[in-house]
């Protein structure tokens, strides 16, 4: 087919007629955003994003719906199409109640993901909260000592009762983690072969050195005192931050290569232009180490210190003559600090001046708490106006002002104002003044200042009047910060250092969001109340004459406890919503929309969906997929305009509205309408890992995307382009990936005695298991062994349990297993044909099909149907099927062979005949058949086609239905070719891949056996003959009642390997976590022939595979992705008889993980079929 040439933004592209300008930037990765389209669907072009412009056309057009010409010259990103993009999105917005981050996140300086590490606390997931807290957070374990947390202040918690202690679970994290012996540090790039100095080793110059090294930049700090933390260390007693802790986190930054120089002294020891000449950037963090003073008669007088001063003394050792009476100024942290330094310094009477009252004191509320309770001596609405020395001019008396309040001032509080004529007089010995501090810039003389003095620097670069040379802080702008303030600006300053190393200049821009303002404490009304655990802590008596540190932290049972109080705020979506991403691609500006909006009430109760109406942009996604792509029709879009909403259909329950629960409708939403119900404990948003790999249910082999967080399995999505499943899902795919890791999961051996199972170690059991097994082989013969192998293995898993079994000399069968149909008529035990084929055959029989089992194969049918085919369905009573309305038509039968029969008599009367010696005697059993109308009609169909296929589930259809079915695509000679033959669907994503490796026995190979060693089985089967049994499985299983021994087990997102789907295809599997777990299911039978004193020598399953493809013939040049040989031919066929047999015979599945995610899954509610027919 010709193609047409094309420019799109001055690239020259080809396109195929009747592809749209959207399909055709995407194949050329030219950007075009869009929030309602999927090349699933028909184009609906509801969100206006995708608009461009076409030179030579006056209006904008719709990339998703308008198909290309020859010569069309295109452009995508105008100022024109910018703003247009950005109107419909503030449009889209204008009605989109969301809450995209919550309270605590946004309120942070640092931008901290509180709710991110309090959830991954609360799920027991330490390391990877204390990974996520030092994204942000390089010093987390002095910051949860000491940070004032503005986040709490704005806790949604609080609502309830009290907030969320997020400044303490962040100590209990980064504790633990110092405690470790492995603690955190972040990965570092390749060396950039830049190099910056810092200037200054407080909170800022560290935790910039921290984000800087991690770019792979060479950095060194330079400071002045003899050790690095600046405040941390000098400004904040060791009772609140012991320094043995900040030692410690700074020794961690340090083995990250970045060099530490103290004691050097900018200006003295070394000239500021010898460091910006030597080093590709500066960056100044000297901080604010000047204490300012009140602006009082006499404030000079000996015995009249700053408290930055006071404290760095204390710090120093340094020796201060207190006396007995010390008065401190000032009602922040600092001046709580000085007065319970000064308690424990030995002063007899410590007084606190503040001009306002306690209610008023920036102070943390437990500092004052806590200096009441150790003594100190609050003056409130006192302020002073004389410092009084005696003849040596050392401070004897202060006189204090009595003040009152009056109103507000400019930063909300109540302004004091003299109490004229009302004064008060105490005798002191030392006043300490905590009231500001101020920066010391006298050795940066060549820089801007600000008019106090500071260092000015470019609000949104950080960059000085100097180039190259940056700063942030306490040290510029006049801004005197909190530590966690301090460490935000390290964060955006690295940011603009690397840009500007790499030659660009980086504004820092505070991401949009959309907030919430509505909730009030009615919101949470339904929730219980529960107040913090009580930390323990020193008491006054304990703590006032000593500086040991006050407050215990959190052990692990209550932080778990604390961090479970979490309300879930905000939209668990954030990281994945378009909407907010295209939002700030576009820079939106909301209010001028800004208007009413349309809240809808509603309530769901589905197991795994969540809805959110309120979210919607009715981009109509969930409608289309639901109807276009999954043939189902649970939602819809109902009333008009305005008040337009998607809701269920007839407005039922969406568990009751027919919906299969397939998650089709989560997975394309773009903003968070519709979430995943996690079932992880405590949900939060998290940016999670996403890691492409093969579901573990039945044997399609749908390539998902697993998204994790640490250990932790969060949610599973379709691959859009996976080899078989091409973006289709069901629900056991969607919802069941993390079943293995469910609650009630074993993670140490279980050995069984008289009063029950006790745990023992691996060593233990396993050696019982090879003890037990040799002995009764030995005593009844080594067939009385057996092992069982569950087809929800991987090929390295199955290969290795199968490599033990021949060890030990035991037979190796899988309870999931039955003996083949086809492989007795066709000498094939596999599937002669791909699932693909189906999508270009002509007409398809689909025999005993359940389509709960393989739901993807019913959607490949109704696709077949899409592109022509004929789709008949014959099914026994009893066994009916649902949305089917795309088949010819859907007979109904007895559950016998019967109808089969019908269809081979049907072809025999059709003049079809064979040359096999087999077919005489086959043709003779069928001579009594009588055929039936409806029969005839679809065998004369099937047989008259140039290309037909038939389709069944090995373990739904009998043997002998089976059988049946294979001497029928034997007789009409549609057998052996492309599109024409026979897909098997099999029973599990690996029964292909047991059968391979030479596991094709089922249950009746349990005859004599005495013991039985059973991996990841959990079948249907009595077990009373036996005097021996281990299980390993992920959970305690009716199997695992029976047991002597059972060992833990892994599910597959914990391991790498293969599977070998229904069509022979080799697919990878992926590790996506770590579970709980000592051993893997392929180690367990590594020790076990470890005890019989031989070694497998595997590292991990890559040795395995190697091993595979030697032994294995045809694994040998198995690729990935691709099916193991092409169309089969039959070997040595051969017509069976039948006399008679059932229909459809389910086999029940013994893989416990497959029950579990059925059983969890709500049953679709039936729908009316057409086109049915019931030949009984």
């Amino acid at each position: 087919m010709k193609k047409f040439r094309l420019n799109i933004d001055g690239k020259e592209v080809f396109g195929l007629p009747g592809q749209t300008i959207l399909e055709v930037a995407r194949e050329n990765d030219v950007f075009i955003p869009t929030l309602c389209f999927d090349e699933r669907t028909k184009i609906y072009g509801s969100c206006g994003l995708c608009v461009v412009e076409i030179e030579g056309m006056p209006k904008m057009v719709k990339a998703c719906a308008t198909e290309i010409a020859p010569n069309m010259i295109i452009k995508t990103n105008t100022e024109r199409v910018v703003e247009s993009r950005k109107t419909n999105l503030e449009l889209l917005l204008s009605n989109h109640i969301g809450d995209c981050r919550p309270p605590c996140v946004l309120s942070c300086p640092a931008g901290t993901d509180c709710q991110g590490y309090v959830g991954l606390i609360a799920n027991g997931e330490h390391e990877a909260a204390i990974e996520l807290i030092k994204d942000k957070i390089p010093l987390p374990a002095s910051l949860g000592r000491v940070c004032p947390h503005p986040c709490e202040e704005q806790c949604r918690r609080k609502l309830v009762e009290e907030p969320v202690s997020i400044q303490w679970l962040k100590r209990f994290a980064a504790d633990k983690d110092l405690e470790s012996e492995n603690p955190f540090i972040p990965e570092i790039e390749k060396e950039t072969g830049k190099s910056i100095a810092i200037i200054g080793g407080g909170p800022m110059g560290l935790s910039a050195a921290y984000f800087l090294r991690q770019k792979g930049h060479s950095v060194t700090i330079i400071e002045s005192m003899p050790k690095l933390g600046g405040m941390l260390r000098y400004g904040i007693p060791e009772y609140r931050l012991p320094k043995a802790v900040l030692d410690e986190e700074i020794a961690l930054i340090e083995s990250m290569g970045v060099r530490m120089i103290p004691n050097t002294k900018v200006g003295v020891d070394i000239p500021f232009e010898t460091i910006k000449s030597d080093y590709d950037a500066v960056l100044l963090g000297i901080g604010a180490w000047l204490s300012t003073g009140v602006r009082c008669k006499g404030e000079d007088s000996i015995g009249v210190i700053g408290g930055i001063d006071f404290l760095r003394k204390v710090v120093r050792n340094e020796e201060i003559k207190l006396g007995e009476n010390v008065a401190i100024v000032g009602g922040g942290n600092t001046a709580m600090d000085a007065c319970r330094t000064a308690v424990r310094l030995g002063a007899k009477k410590v007084y606190n001046i503040y001009r306002r009252t306690k209610n008023e004191m920036p102070a943390d509320i437990v500092e004052i708490v806590e200096a009441e309770e150790e003594g100190v001596i609050f003056k409130n609405l006192t302020n002073p106006i004389e410092v009084i020395s005696d003849e040596e001019g050392k401070v004897k008396q202060v006189v204090l002002q009595v003040m009152e309040l009056g109103d507000a001032d400019a930063s909300g509080r109540r302004k004091p104002i003299p109490v004229e004529g009302k004064t008060e007089t105490i005798d002191i010995d030392t006043m300490i003044l905590a009231i500001g501090q101020a920066v010391d810039s006298s050795c940066f003389d060549s820089l801007e200042k600000t008019r106090k003095n500071a260092i000015a620097y470019d609000k949104d670069t950080f960059m000085t009047s100097m180039k190259g040379v940056f700063a942030g802080g306490d040290c510029g702008n006049d801004k005197i910060s909190i530590a966690v303030e301090a460490i935000a600006d390290a964060k955006k300053v690295s940011e603009s250092i690397d840009s500007y190393l790499n030659g660009e200049i980086l504004k820092y821009e505070r991401p949009y969001v959309v907030e919430r303002f509505d909730i009030t404490e009615k919101t949470f009304e339904d929730r219980e109340k529960m107040c913090r655990p009580v930390m323990d802590q020193l008491e006054a008596e304990e703590r006032k004459d000593n500086f040991t540190e006050v407050v215990f932290g959190y052990d692990e049972d209550q932080a778990v406890k604390e961090a479970c109080r979490c309300l879930e705020c905000g939209c668990h979506d954030y990281f994945e919503c378009k909407l907010i991403e295209y939002a700030n691609k576009y820079k939106v500006e909301p209010n001028r929309l800004a208007g009413d909006k349309n809240k809808v009430e509603f309530e769901d109760n589905h197991p795994f969906i969540v809805r959110d109406p309120n979210k919607c942009i009715l981009c109509g996604l969930c409608v289309r997929v639901c109807d276009e792509v999954m043939g189902v029709g649970a939602l819809g879009l109902v009333n008009r305009g305005f008040d337009t909403v998607v809701k269920p259909s007839l407005e039922k329950p969406l568990a009751e509205s027919g919906c299969m629960s397939c998650g089709q409708c989560v997975s394309v939403c773009p903003t968070g309408a519709l979430q995943e119900r996690q079932s992880v404990f405590k949900e939060v948003p998290l940016d999670t890992n996403v890691t492409e790999t093969t579901c573990s249910f039945c044997s399609v082999g749908c390539s998902l995307h697993l998204e994790s967080y640490g250990d932790m399995l969060i949610k599973s999505n379709p691959v859009k382009d996976g080899k078989v499943n091409k973006g289709l899902i069901c629900g056991k795919g969607k919802w069941g990936f993390d079943c293995s890791v469910l609650e009630g999961k074993l993670t140490k051996p279980l050995i069984r005695t008289k009063e029950g199972f006790r745990e023992s170690d691996y060593h233990e059991a396993l050696v019982l298991v090879a003890k037990k097994a040799e002995s009764i082989a030995a005593k009844y013969g080594k067939d009385s062994v057996a092992v069982s192998i569950s087809d929800r293995y991987t090929n390295e898993e199955v290969y290795a349990i199968k490599k033990l079994a021949d060890i030990i000399g035991a037979k190796t069968l899988c309870f999931n297993n039955r003996k083949s149909g086809i492989e007795e008529v066709l000498g094939l035990d596999a599937s002669p044909n791909t699932i693909d084929e189906l999508l270009s055959t002509n007409v398809i029989l689909t025999f005993g099909f359940i389509m709960e089992n393989n739901p993807v194969i019913q959607l490949k049918l109704k696709q077949a149907a899409e592109n022509g085919s004929k789709i008949y369905v014959i099914n026994p009573l009893g066994y009916e099927v649902n949305n089917f309305d795309f088949a010819t038509k859907v007979v109904y039968v007895e559950n016998n062979i019967d109808t089969l029969k019908e269809i081979a008599k049907s072809l025999i009367d059709m003049g079809k005949m064979s040359s096999l010696d087999t077919f005489e005697a086959f043709k003779s059993s069928l001579s009594d058949v009588v055929v039936s109308d409806d029969i005839r009609e679809i065998t004369n169909e099937y047989v008259n086609a140039k290309k037909s296929m038939i389709v069944f589930q090995q373990n739904v259809v009998s043997y002998e239905a089976s059988i049946m079915i294979a001497n029928i695509a034997l007789l009409s000679g549609h057998i052996g070719s492309p599109r024409d033959g026979i897909l098997q669907v099999k029973a599990k994503n690996n029964s292909q891949g047991l059968v391979d490796m030479g596991i094709k026995s089922g249950k009746e190979a349990m005859n004599d056996v005495k013991a039985l060693l059973c991996f990841g089985e959990n079948p249907a089967y009595g077990f009373d003959d036996l005097e021996f049994l281990m299980v390993c499985d992920t959970h305690m299983t009716e199997t695992c009642d029976k047991a002597d021994v059972v060992i833990p087990g892994t599910g597959f997102a914990s391991v790498n390997g293969t599977f070998t789907n229904t069509e022979r295809r080799l697919q990878g599997v992926n590790q996506v976590i770590y579970e709980d777990v000592e051993l893997s299911n392929w180690q367990v039978a590594s020790e076990i022939a470890h005890v019989y004193e031989v070694e497998f020598n595997y590292i991990d399953t890559s040795d395995i595979s190697l091993e595979i493809e030697d032994v294995i013939h045809k694994y040998k040049y198995a690729k990935l992705d691709e099916v193991l040989g092409g169309v089969l031919s039959p070997i040595n066929p051969k017509f069976t008889l039948v006399d008679e047999g059932d229909f459809v015979d389910v086999l029940e599945c013994s893989d416990n993980l497959m029950n579990v995610i059925n059983n969890r899954l709500p049953k679709q509610v039936k729908t009316e079929q057409e086109c049915l027919s019931y030949n009984i």
